[in-house]
């Protein structure tokens, strides 16, 4: 991925829209380097109510293109001359996806539904940006809202990759009628999470692994003491099974009041951090992994990646 030496960069906006936030990074390529100008990051619930009616919501439309526009005019302001946008779980889950597409066009914004693997093939491009890995070879976690992706490889080339439909949102709407959730819906989503994630293909032992998106960068965060979870003090951050462990069960006993007020959790993420922690808990114990790598990256800079590249 080269561009000419001496031609004017040109600067490109990759948006990932998931189940629960929108994501934006905007860089360009310098010759074999490429320079990132701005990462922002908004909770935008998009997935809210798309599990149980297979609809996104009016309201919902209205309140993301909103940020979609905000997001266009921010990238604008930044010289981008190329934004685009890439839906993944909640716009594959949702029958009037094709409304909210034109919807999202009517705004300035091109909008495209990724499949799961492709998800997880660009999300394991951009989780190792920047990241200095113990080894070439290395596994890349993203729990999101619906869902949760899977993939293996090394230095950008994925072996194998999965999707699949668990995530914080789905699991909250599905089971948590109430926050701390009882011991009956606790069992319940530990079943949900485990029969979802047993479909999963297995990771080679001792092979390093890293976790991107909002439950592991809040882990991440709460562990390490950072004042934010999108702090850039986490990126990198070492977090042990056991450190896992004693998160999940701190946050799934914690009233929702006394998680928002936790200055590491985004108050649009209480609600459902405690279901993300269960299902990362469940996913390191399950496959016996000491511990995961946090990288505040993502899909987006795997998009971004690819923009510049001129491939997509």
């Amino acid at each position: 991925m080269t561009q000419a030496r001496g031609s004017l960069p040109q600067i490109q906006s990759a948006i990932d829209l998931g189940t629960n936030t929108i994501l934006m990074v905007t860089g360009y390529l310098d010759g074999d380097s490429v320079h990132i100008l701005d990462d922002a990051h908004e909770i935008a619930r998009l997935g809210k109510g798309v599990d149980a009616t297979r609809q996104i919501l009016p309201e919902t439309i209205d309140r993301v293109c909103g940020l979609l526009a905000d997001y266009r005019r921010r990238a604008k302001g930044l010289g981008a001359t190329r934004i685009r946008a890439f839906g993944t779980s909640a716009l594959r889950d949702a029958a009037n996806k094709e409304a909210f597409i034109a919807a999202a066009g009517q705004v300035g914004v091109r909008l495209v539904e990724l499949s799961g693997d492709q998800e997880a093939r660009y999300t394991f491009a951009g989780a190792a940006f920047g990241q200095h890995l113990p080894s070439p070879r290395y596994a890349v976690i993203d729990i999101g809202g619906g869902s949760t992706e899977l993939a293996l490889g090394s230095e950008g080339a994925v072996e194998r990759s999965q999707s699949v439909d668990v995530g914080a949102v789905r699991v909250t709407e599905r089971c948590f009628a109430q926050l701390p959730p009882t011991t009956a819906e606790l069992q319940q989503a530990r079943t949900m999470i485990d029969d979802t994630l047993q479909q999963l293909f297995a990771l080679p032992p001792d092979v390093h692994l890293i976790g991107v998106a909002g439950t592991v960068t809040t882990l991440g965060a709460l562990d390490a003491g950072a004042q934010r979870f999108d702090s850039p003090r986490i990126d990198g951050h070492l977090l042990s099974r056991d450190a896992v462990a004693d998160l999940s069960r701190r946050l799934l006993a914690m009233p929702h009041q006394e998680i928002r007020d936790l200055p590491q959790v985004n108050e649009q993420r209480a609600d459902i951090i405690g279901a993300g922690a269960l299902i990362l808990r469940t996913f390191v114990e399950s496959r016996q992994l000491p511990a995961i790598t946090v990288s505040t990256r993502g899909i987006r800079y795997g998009l971004l990646l690819d923009m510049l590249a001129g491939q997509l």
